[in-house]
């Protein structure tokens, strides 16, 4: 039986960081108890959409409560939403429930209170130690409020923590990032996340490189500082797992290794992605909409090309009759009669399509190669694809081989150290 990774966007945030492009909002955190009653409600009607196909609910190994800033969520509206989870999929007795966190909106009675909901895992976006850098990025914390989150983490009983810090700054030495480092390790979390800054478009930090208050970052520094990193996290005694992650042995982020190697994923939530029963999706992004739409549909207000954008109606008009259903190409679930969407879609989904095998093929090479020591399962591929890889990708293979980029071991195919470096140039041979 299937079984799904769970992700749930939370897109609050206090303030907006200067190099994100995420779907986060900083003005509206009045409409966080109405979204997340619609979340609620969102995850309520995959699951049930979910038993209708299967008579049976939906198995789900891991739940990512991601943003945004999920640590703004009080103790009770995370209950809320933890709570449709269990009562709409049948959760693991061991799922790995993850909330991402900023240091400075968490104390330990907050903290406490969600480990006693069940959240076991925390990752704390730190991104730096230095000020200067912290100042760059936009973060409202510093690096000693970084400490005591950690430390208050501790306290409430969590010991599976992450964090992400971020590489490849403007003006930023690799004497600068191993101070970063230097600082990090002694705090001997479990997992490390190091992400290389890509200035993104629409970003502050986008209209700084333009307007010449920034200078943009060195590619080789940043391979330089990435190379520092390997050496001090292996001696650290971390194990580095896929190209941006390290962790202690059996720490691995259970719920990114399900994108890494390409299984599939429900994301529920204002502009979340999922990939499941054959389709790949995306939510609507606007919180507002997002919550229109949850309510429209509990009204038996629907509008079709606007809630699924599939062009399957040209009408533009609302209507509360049922029979638009008979002209739609798949049948309303028996337990939603009045549902548009079949399992893994929702109302609230705004773009969908179906992943044909060349996307699933080249999404599986993709991800499945940034597993630095896991790789590709050639076997794996020929039982899901019917095809050998190498009847696929062959002379890309030959080829990224022979520059010593890729290499085989045991019926795998793995990225070499070089290739680690120079990662887009394989990847792209995939698409």
């Amino acid at each position: 039986m299937t079984s799904y990774a769970l992700y749930l966007h939370i897109p609050f945030c206090r303030a907006r960081c200067s190099y994100c492009d995420f779907n986060t909002y900083t003005t509206i955190g009045d409409l966080q108890g109405e979204y997340v009653d619609a979340l609620a409600r969102e995850v309520r009607l995959v699951g049930e959409s979910g038993r209708a196909v299967g008579g049976h609910p939906v198995s789900v190994h891991t739940i990512f409560f991601g943003g945004g800033t999920p640590s703004l969520l009080t103790p009770e509206q995370t209950a809320t939403l933890l709570s449709a989870a269990r009562d709409s999929f049948a959760i693991a007795p061991d799922a790995e429930i993850t909330m991402e966190a900023n240091p400075g909106t968490v104390d330990e009675a907050w903290l406490a209170a969600v480990r006693a909901l069940g959240v076991n895992r925390l990752s704390f976006g730190v991104q730096s130690a230095l000020p200067g850098e912290l100042a760059l990025l936009g973060r409202e914390h510093d690096f000693a409020a970084a400490v005591a989150a950690l430390a208050a983490a501790r306290a409430a009983g969590f010991d599976n923590l992450n964090l992400d810090l971020i590489y490849g700054l403007p003006g930023q030495s690799v004497a600068d990032w191993q101070r970063t480092l230097a600082a990090a390790l002694p705090l001997d979390v479990e997992h490390i996340s190091l992400y290389c800054l890509t200035i993104e478009p629409g970003t502050p930090m986008q209209r700084w490189l333009h307007n010449g208050t920034i200078m943009a970052p060195d590619p080789d520094t940043a391979a330089d500082q990435y190379e520092a990193a390997c050496h001090a996290l292996a001696a650290a005694g971390y194990g580095h797992y896929e190209i941006s992650n390290w962790a202690r042995p059996g720490r691995e982020c259970r719920h990114n290794v399900v994108y890494w190697r390409n299984e599939p994923y429900l994301g529920l939530g204002a502009g979340a992605h999922g990939m499941a029963a054959g389709y790949r999706y995306q939510v609507v992004r606007q919180p507002r909409a997002y919550i229109k739409r949850i309510t429209n549909y509990e009204l038996r207000i629907t509008n079709y090309p606007d809630l699924l954008n599939t062009g399957l109606r040209d009408s533009r008009r609302a209507t509360t009759d049922h029979s638009p259903l008979a002209t739609l190409p798949f049948p309303p679930s028996p337990l939603l009669p009045f549902s548009p969407s079949p399992f893994p879609l929702s109302p609230a989904v705004s773009a969908h399509h179906v992943v044909d095998e060349a996307e699933a093929m080249s999404d599986t090479a993709i991800t499945q190669l940034r597993l630095l020591d896991e790789g590709l399962d050639l076997v794996g591929f020929e039982a899901r694809f019917g095809r050998a890889f190498d009847e696929v990708y062959g002379d890309a293979v030959t080829q990224l081989t022979g520059w010593e980029l890729l290499r085989r071991d045991n019926g795998r195919l793995l990225l070499t150290e070089k290739g680690r470096f120079l990662s887009n140039q394989v990847f792209y041979r995939f698409v």
